[in-house]
């Protein structure tokens, strides 16, 4: 029994030992940082430490005791932890299951998450098998890094070898002597022709050896250079250039053999030397010497012979001096003379835009204004010529509107591309930004002059103004211009001289077409201040002339824009157009809107596609001018038909024509628009026929002319003497509510500036008795004397630079250019003066109409003309023929008296007062007469004068029976 018992407790102390035992074991195993596996006989897992489970296995959750391998391996291999490249999933766990049975040497493998593991198995006594796995991933990094590290070291050696070659190689093939000395002044390097040409005899040459043993061998041999009393004198002077280099040093060798050196430290404290063979370049330096000799002889008599001729250059330079001056002066009258008349037709436009209007006729006023803009931006073509040659055009830069301003600039001259049954359009794609920054006025220039030539040699077919964004940045855009037509087209041969200055495609004397051929020569260079350059070659399919240009823009800040009537959104429209690229701008338009348009080229195809819908169309845009059915005919069998009677129509038309109206008004038509139509008037008028929102009324300039919070009126003293801008300048004052007293001349005025105050003054420039000038200095004279300070702004037609410099300097503040406009006429007498600005704010040039010469043909009375200058208004031409005629007598008087004494400063005034006035009641006739004695007193040339002045009464004798009769002055109002 007690063997038992004691049989039992060394059992149960074994057993504890051994638990104990393995205890320590498991945790000794847990503390190492490799993983560790214990596989039985049947590979199922005895045991494992938790780095093995939680890092190396990849598969924490199913490892557990009991598990086999292949279940690891499998599960490791589906979740794709292990790199196993491009072998397939059973393959590779077959091999690692055969390697696993067959342990031999470690081996490593990689995880998809970068791990690199290197695994050590082997079997147990009792089959089982045990394995330890170790993290060599940055034992793998640095191995990688050491080898990439020598492997660099070995090319940078390779490549330091190969540039010793290459270097060897460069310096044996140079004609010059090379020649490198370490610190210690030893010959370090050399090439072989250093020792062979330039140290003779070459046995004296040896690495090593230092430089002064080197010269005092060349001494010892006879061949030190000439020039010297001793070799030691040529040693020293030699070590110290050599130990101090400057610069190149040069020595003839006692051979002859002239040699330069250049010498420079090295970074080390060595030297390097270059020894260079000049003697040809001497020889030839000799030769040119004696060269130079003669020339400087030939040039000096050059010279007497150039200061002789200088006396006859200056004299050549005033002559051009003094022409350049006159032209400059004929230039800024011939702008006064053409702007005058033009002030009239402004003017009168602007007070019709302020009587109540139709929106026809309000539209129409709308185009006559734009009209009027664009001609007053034309007539300064010559002018503006001018000016590009002096170098003294410059660009503004100042916000505007794409679309409108190219929508505004067409439209002024569809009613020319109507007249010749053309289609006029302008397409610019949605992702070109509509708010620019650039100069509006010479962009619609170059746009006016290329479209308008394309019209004149457009016989049949259209015009096309399409644009392309080029490219674009964060403050600037290029856009792509091309203007194509469908016309006679420009020969290969020609089309570069159509760009020079009075160069025509048709010189001959019978060419259909005219014009100075100054336009496309300044459209050219406008391009080229605006960053691009004027291209032309045939339109589409050889057809026509196609001009193509690109500008450079900056991006303005772009308006809060108003938002999009939602009920746009997914409208159908129906657009009928027989031009097939009218239709694809407006499609392009709709569909950026978000409608959905139907487009179709004439009536018959708009019939059946009505028939072929369903649902009724609540919108169609209709041409108004189209083959076989026009735009009224098929609006009135839409009228009339059972399911789209009821639609909105809108009518597209290049110009207007007798009855439009009524027509229009018969059958509903909600609008009609000018083509090519405004993107904003478009949006506008189909929001309107859709009911999205109500029509808003296009602003006119006397919105854009509203009073401004503070305003307040003025007394204003109105100093001009042309009849016409008298009424003008007090019309438009008066109506804003100012009150204006008139003054015919400077002197009137300086007696009614001493008699009662007025807040402003509008002087005009060029007056009889006393000029603007001459009155503005005499009204500072007596302010200096007395105190106080008068706004004096001038009033001229005139736009030089040298015109604006004369009103500074005679005091006046502010200027207004002639036309005037109504909003600048109001900021001159509103606002507070500006300064005269010289700059070169010029408006857009064009062909100018020549001066009406003097020649047999000339109407005496041209009163229909006159009549439609003045919209037609019977009373105002009567008012202004009497006003003429009370005027008259007294201008005549003027002009013989001016003869009669030779002074032609005032016969040059009244001359042109006198023209002016006749122009405007339509005494064309007269009004020739008067230009050309005008003409004569400008230039001086009174021989001719009187004759001139029979001609002048002749015409008036002629007039005199066909005007109103002059105003009684003792008649009772």
């Amino acid at each position: 029994m007690t063997t038992i018992e004691e049989r039992l407790a060394a059992a149960e102390a074994a057993r504890d030992e051994a638990q104990a035992a393995y205890r320590q074991l498991a945790e000794a195993i847990e503390t190492i940082s490799e993983g560790f596996t214990l596989y039985d006989a049947d590979d199922r897992l005895v045991l494992c430490n938790r780095r093995f489970r939680d890092d190396f296995s990849g598969a924490a959750a199913v490892v557990e005791p009991g598990m086999r391998f292949e279940t690891l391996i499998r599960t490791v291999v589906g979740s794709g932890l292990i790199d196993i490249g491009d072998t397939a999933p059973e393959a590779w766990i077959a091999a690692r299951l055969a390697r696993r049975r067959a342990p031999g040497d470690p081996f490593t493998y990689r995880r998809t998450d970068g791990k690199q593991l290197r695994v050590s198995e082997r079997r147990t006594r009792g089959g089982g098998v045990v394995a330890i796995y170790t993290d060599i991933t940055e034992f793998e990094a640095q191995r990688a890094h050491l080898e990439a590290l020598v492997t660099l070291t070995e090319e940078a050696q390779a490549r330091a070898e190969a540039a010793r070659d290459q270097l060897t190689e460069a310096l044996e093939s140079i004609a010059e002597g090379f020649a490198l000395y370490d610190a210690d002044d030893r010959l370090v390097l050399y090439n072989s022709r250093f020792k062979e040409h330039f140290v003779t005899p070459g046995d004296l040459v040896e690495e090593g050896m230092a430089f002064e043993a080197l010269l005092r061998g060349v001494a010892e041999r006879g061949l030190m250079p000439r020039g010297f009393e001793s070799a030691e004198a040529w040693i020293r002077e030699r070590l110290a250039q050599h130990r101090d280099p400057r610069g190149p040093y040069q020595f003839v060798r006692s051979d002859g053999l002239c040699i330069q050196v250049s010498e420079h430290r090295t970074g080390d404290g060595g030297y390097v030397a270059v020894y260079s063979d000049i003697t040809e370049l001497e020889q030839h330096r000799h030769r040119l010497e004696e060269r130079v000799a003669e020339r400087t002889a030939e040039l000096e008599d050059a010279a007497r012979a150039l200061r002789r001729s200088q006396t006859e250059l200056r004299r050549a330079r005033d002559e051009a001096q003094r022409a350049s001056l006159a032209k400059s002066e004929f230039l800024a009258n011939m702008s006064h003379e053409i702007r005058t008349p033009m002030n009239g037709v402004i003017g009168v436009a602007e007070l019709l835009e302020r009587t109540e209007l139709t929106p026809q006729q309000a539209e129409y006023v709308a185009l006559i204004q734009t009209s009027a803009d664009t001609l007053l931006g034309l007539i300064n073509e010559i002018l503006d010529f001018s000016k590009i040659e002096a170098g003294r055009l410059e660009l503004e830069a100042r916000p505007f509107p794409l679309r409108d301003t190219l929508a505004d600039t067409l439209q002024t001259l569809a009613l020319r591309a109507d007249e010749k049954g053309l289609e006029l359009a302008v397409h610019i794609p949605p992702e070109i930004p509509d708010q620019l920054l650039g100069d509006p006025l010479r962009l619609r220039q170059v746009v006016v002059n290329l479209v308008g030539n394309a019209i004149k040699f457009t016989p049949r077919g259209e015009v096309v103004v399409d644009l392309a964004l080029e490219a674009r940045e964060a403050q600037r855009v290029r856009l792509g211009f091309e203007v194509r037509d469908t016309g006679i087209g420009i020969p290969e041969a020609q089309r570069r001289q159509i760009f020079e200055a009075f160069g025509q495609a048709d010189t001959s004397t019978t060419r259909v077409n005219g014009g100075t051929g100054l336009g496309l020569s300044i459209a050219a260079q406008l391009v080229a201040m605006m960053g691009g350059e004027i291209r032309v070659d045939s339109g589409p399919d050889g057809r026509g002339s196609r001009f193509t240009f690109g500008a450079d823009f900056g991006l303005a800040e772009a308006p809060a824009a108003a938002p999009r009537p939602r009920l746009l959104q997914d409208q159908r429209v129906l657009v009928v157009d027989d031009n097939r690229t009218n239709r694809r701008i407006l499609e392009e338009i709709l569909t950026s809107w978000g409608m959905r348009p139907r487009v179709v080229d004439g009536g018959a195809a708009a019939l059946a596609a009505l028939d072929a819908e369903a649902e009724p169309l609540p919108l169609a845009l209709l041409d108004v001018m189209m083959p076989g059915m026009d735009g009224f005919t098929l609006a009135e069998r839409l009228r009339a038909h059972p399911r789209h009677g009821d639609m909105a129509l809108l009518m597209l038309s290049s110009g207007s024509r007798p009855g439009d109206a009524g027509r229009r008004q018969r059958l509903g038509i909600g609008r009609l628009l000018m083509k090519p139509v405004k993107q904003s008037e478009l949006l506008e008028a189909v929001s309107e026929a859709l009911g999205a929102e109500p029509r808003l009324a296009t602003p006119t300039r006397a919105d854009a002319e509203a009073r401004p919070a503070d305003w307040r009126p003025r007394r204003v003293l109105l100093v001009e003497d042309g009849v016409t801008n008298q009424r003008v300048a007090i019309d438009l004052l008066t109506q804003r509510g100012h009150r204006v007293e008139l003054a015919s001349q400077g002197a009137e005025a300086l007696a009614a500036l001493a008699e009662r105050a007025f807040e402003v003054v509008l002087m005009d420039v060029h007056m009889p008795v006393m000029d603007g000038l001459t009155a503005t200095r005499a009204l500072r004279e007596r302010e200096r004397r007395h105190g106080g300070h008068l706004t004096v702004v001038a009033m001229t037609a005139s736009a030089t630079r040298e015109d604006r410099q004369r009103c500074l300097a005679a005091g006046m503040d502010d200027y207004v250019t002639k036309p005037f406009r109504a909003a600048e006429l109001y900021r001159a007498v509103e606002e507070p003066p500006r300064g005269v600005a010289v700059d070169e704010a010029a408006p857009m040039p064009a062909e100018p109409t020549p001066p009406v010469p003097a020649a047999v043909g000339e109407p005496v009375h041209d009163r229909a003309g006159a009549l439609a200058n003045l919209e037609g208004k019977e009373a105002l031409l009567e008012e202004m023929e009497a006003l003429f005629r009370g005027e008259c007598p007294a201008l005549m008087a003027e002009i013989e008296a001016a003869i009669a004494g030779a002074d032609s400063v005032t016969l040059r005034r009244a001359a042109h007062t006198l023209k002016g006035s006749a122009l405007v009641i339509g005494a064309r006739a007269l009004g020739a007469a008067a230009l050309r004695l005008e003409t004569l007193a400008r230039g001086g040339e009174l021989g001719e004068a009187p004759a001139v002045l029979t001609e002048l009464k002749a015409r008036l004798d002629e007039l005199a029976p066909l005007l109103a009769p002059a105003p009684d002055p003792n008649k009772e109002p």
